[in-house]
């Protein structure tokens, strides 16, 4: 599936919970995708010859505070296994949140990874708060 082709179905879906979906495709190929549960944090899904990448951008470093970096970054690393389908790391200096799938994944697989990560991202900016400026 394309991600035009999911953005049409996600901008028209509704899951049993209730969740909705905003889903915009930009010039640079980037689906970014809004769920009602979390409409704070977009997830950028992108498509590459093997996958399926869904990235939520976190936080840029200079928000942790100075003297917590080496707490923080030890918290995210205990808490990574805890977190169901998503992983966290870093590209440049955003810490994200990200989890991948297979091309030929189905829509309703697809639907529920994105509303995780949607979950997954809450929780994980709960934990860390205290140590952001």
């Amino acid at each position: 599936m394309s991600l035009s082709e999911l953005a049409f179905k996600l901008n028209d879906h509704v899951t049993d919970e209730g969740t909705s979906f905003d889903a915009v495709l930009s010039e640079e190929g980037v689906l970014e995708v809004v769920c009602s549960s979390n409409d704070e944090f977009p997830i950028n899904v992108v498509r590459t010859e093997t996958q399926l990448l869904a990235i939520t951008p976190l936080f840029d470093v200079k928000e942790v505070q100075t003297d917590k970096l080496s707490e923080l970054n030890e918290q995210l690393l205990f808490m990574s296994p805890a977190i169901p389908l998503s992983s966290i790391g870093r590209e440049g200096s955003t810490y994200i949140l990200f989890g991948s799938m297979a091309l030929n994944t189905v829509f309703d697989n697809i639907v529920h990874e994105l509303e995780v990560q949607a979950e997954n991202t809450l929780e994980v900016l709960l934990v860390v708060e205290p140590l952001l400026v």
